[in-house]
């Protein structure tokens, strides 16, 4: 029986040429001509389901694919493939497991892209003679602003903070909008006079970094400690951010919430989408554009302030 279970999707496939594997391409993979089962056309060339997932799973990494989006990918496509010896090859089977009530649009989504990606890559490398995605509609997505914090309670968050390390971890999150992976790559020796970087999701990158910042960060022990002198786990920082918004009255969210908020925030403050999209790390600008979409809130102001027979009204009362 198909399983589906939650999972937040990636915002953005980034290839990081530096991560490529000496000996590992593309072209080194096997291919066989034959096709299993008799007519061209139908059928495979006899790889099991477990055997395709593993050859695809080199293929990303041949191509310069991050670990974190090689780990999506096998993550998402063992839940499509769990129970089975043999590959779906019927659209029918993959829009079974893509209808199950329960998942969420963006979890939908999410899956329909992981399977697109493999059946692609396996007809390209013609270990499949049958697509099954290219029959199967894309699931419906609703874009929405994501959820982020007002700056009041923004304010309760940054008091909320028991010892320095989790106020400089919050004052980072917020005043970047870095993901908590980058946040645990942090070292002294990446720290410059006005930037940082940071290692994760998309590779190493360069991130702006303000002089209260930079201030703020003296004296913290990088990379991070536990209060008991160990090294901080990222299970570690996720809870100690979580236990700071509960603090403050937050009861739902963790450190990607602030990255949303700072987002939010930059973009209502005057800052540009472009600038926000190199600071995310975003690498498709659509991603980006969704911090752009002004709350209901918002849009009141600018018509109430813009609104032609208004100003009539007001020019004509003097």
């Amino acid at each position: 029986m198909w399983c589906l279970d939650s999972v937040v999707s990636d915002d953005g496939w980034q290839l990081d040429a530096r991560r490529r594997e000496p000996g590992v391409a593309l072209g080194d993979l096997p291919v066989r001509q034959e096709v299993a089962g008799g007519a061209e056309g139908e059928g495979t060339v006899g790889l099991s389901a477990a055997a395709a997932l593993d050859l695809f799973l080199v293929g990303c990494r041949g191509r310069g694919l991050s670990p974190v989006t090689v780990d999506w990918y096998g993550r998402l496509l063992e839940r499509f493939l769990r129970g089975r010896s043999e590959l779906p090859l019927d659209a029918g089977e993959v829009e079974e497991f893509l209808g199950l009530p329960g998942a969420s649009q963006g979890t939908r989504h999410a899956y329909f892209r992981a399977i697109r990606a493999f059946y692609g890559w396996l007809e390209r490398r013609r270990l499949v003679a049958v697509n099954p995605v290219r029959s199967v509609t894309p699931p419906r997505v609703r874009r929405s602003p994501p959820m982020g914090l007002e700056v009041g309670e923004v304010r309760r968050v940054m008091a909320s903070a028991l010892c320095r390390r989790d106020k400089v971890m919050l004052s980072l999150l917020l005043d970047t909008g870095i993901r908590l992976g980058e946040l645990m790559s942090m070292r002294w020796e990446w720290v410059g006079e006005d930037t940082f970087w940071v290692e994760g999701k998309t590779g190493r990158r360069e991130i702006p970094l303000s002089e209260w910042m930079r201030w703020t960060l003296l004296g913290v022990e990088l990379p991070w400690r536990s209060a008991w002198g160990g090294p901080l786990t990222t299970k570690g920082a996720y809870l100690a951010v979580r236990r700071c918004l509960q603090r403050a009255g937050v009861q739902k969210g963790g450190p990607h919430m602030l990255r949303h908020t700072f987002g939010r925030l930059y973009i209502r403050a005057g800052g540009d989408q472009f600038s926000l999209q190199r600071i995310l790390g975003h690498s498709d600008i659509r991603t980006t554009s969704i911090y752009v979409q002004l709350e209901m809130r918002d849009v009141v102001a600018q018509h109430k302030r813009y609104s032609p027979l208004v100003r009539l009204l007001e020019e004509a009362a003097g």
